[in-house]
């Protein structure tokens, strides 16, 4: 049997694989269970917790330089939270941190494991990847239906200003920002691969992913979705369409007649769930709070909780939600780079720096190489996530994230040398 075309592959692969295939029905089935007895179970916890097991087992066997890596960022980053833990004894908070450096390394660990898996095993590493991302989606779909039917959670939680309303469905997911990211992952690759041969297909996906999108009702999820929709045919067409310089000028009237559009449905649109809501930030906090919802002021307020109760050089080294949660009523401001600061200081927002900086030139260049492959979207997707990141959070620190983008990222050295085979 041929040993890329056959299922030949070692047992620890073939683990990994079925468990990154599988880990988004078990997040859905954990918030069944939720959902049914009220109580909260680690199921979940304890699936991904294997998997990152297995994960360590394959980057001892394949790359152990990539493994020592791992745990010298893993020491710097918790080098401030210990010495907090020190002063303190906040052992809980503490646990908080190291569960998130572990989230945080995350992303790296998945995307090494799957660089040597391609290069091993390349036409079955497109496979695998294929069939989780289309697996995982229609799992996100489909959760997303029963949240429209009436199952699950809301999406946002009624309040003093809007007594009576419940403002979208996150189905049986947990988080719902969280899972707006992980629809962007999710869709991009998607649609970056149906583009450039099945345009239905991509119409398809664009349709649910929207659907799932408005059913959360987070403008992560919207625009996100629009922009990778846009963004991904222009960078796989580039050739084409700079053919046609001259005919592309009749985008600002479309754009005339799109902003149009929107004023003449205004109304409509105020007069919905997610108007009103964004009515009532824009008159408490303004266009900012619009944008980046409250998360600035969270942001201002744990930096001045911060700076009255830890010295300069201890919030350099990172204080930890150790440190933080004791002192202020919200250790977490959903801005990525200003957590990462607050938490684990300059450490953490040199990671979040070099990370996004080498995820993004590597998909460059790659995308130079091979501009009609799923690359272009990955390179898109990682622009549009690194938005997402320092407007709303819940990336770098996400729990749901890590296996599809980490994946993604492995594979780049497969798409940089044309090896994308037909897809179904």
């Amino acid at each position: 049997m041929n040993e890329q075309t056959g299922f030949k592959l070692p047992l620890l692969d073939l683990l990994i694989i079925l468990l990154a295939k599988w880990y988004l029905l078990i997040d859905a089935a954990n918030g069944v269970v939720l959902s049914l007895s009220g109580q909260s179970v680690p199921l979940s916890a304890l699936y991904k917790s294997a998997l990152l097991v297995l994960l360590f087992c394959a980057l001892l066997r394949d790359q152990v330089r990539g493994l020592l890596v791992l745990m010298v960022l893993a020491i710097l980053l918790l080098a401030g939270p210990f010495y907090t833990l020190l002063q303190t004894g906040n052992s809980n908070g503490f646990s908080y941190d190291a569960g998130m450096v572990l989230k945080l390394l995350s992303p790296l660990l998945v995307a090494l494991y799957f660089f040597h898996f391609s290069k091993r095993s390349p036409v079955q590493a497109l496979q695998a990847l294929h069939q989780i991302f289309l697996f995982s989606f229609t799992i996100l779909v489909l959760n997303m239906l029963l949240g429209r039917l009436g199952f699950g959670f809301s999406a946002y939680l009624p309040n003093d200003y809007l007594p009576d309303l419940n403002l979208g469905t996150k189905g049986y997911f947990k988080a719902t920002n969280e899972l707006s990211a992980l629809l962007l992952v999710l869709s991009g690759y998607l649609l970056a691969c149906y583009w450039p041969v099945a345009k239905l297909k991509f119409v398809l996906v664009l349709g649910l992913s929207l659907f799932a999108a408005s059913s959360m009702l987070t403008k992560t999820g919207m625009a996100g979705v629009l922009l990778l929709a846009l963004l991904i045919p222009l960078l796989q067409e580039k050739d084409s369409w700079l053919k046609y310089r001259r005919q592309l000028l009749i985008l600002p009237v479309l754009l005339a007649l799109g902003v149009l559009l929107l004023y003449w449905q205004w109304p409509v649109l105020l007069a919905s769930s997610v108007g009103q809501k964004l009515q009532l930030v824009y008159q408490q906090q303004g266009l900012l709070g619009v944008l980046l919802s409250s998360r600035d002021q969270y942001a201002l307020d744990n930096w001045l909780v911060s700076s009255w109760y830890f010295a300069d050089w201890h919030r350099l080294a990172g204080i930890g939600s150790t440190g933080l949660e004791i002192y202020s009523s919200k250790a977490l401001a959903e801005i990525d780079p200003v957590d990462l600061l607050l938490w684990f200081g300059l450490a953490g927002l040199s990671y979040f720096l070099l990370w996004f900086a080498l995820i993004l030139k590597q998909s460059w260049h790659a995308y130079l190489l091979a501009p009609r492959t799923v690359v272009a979207g990955i390179f898109v997707l990682n622009l549009v996530l690194l938005l997402v990141a320092t407007m709303a959070g819940h990336v770098l620190t996400s729990g749901m994230l890590w296996i599809p983008w980490g994946m993604l990222n492995g594979a780049v050295w497969l798409y940089s040398r044309n090896l994308q085979e037909p897809l179904p």
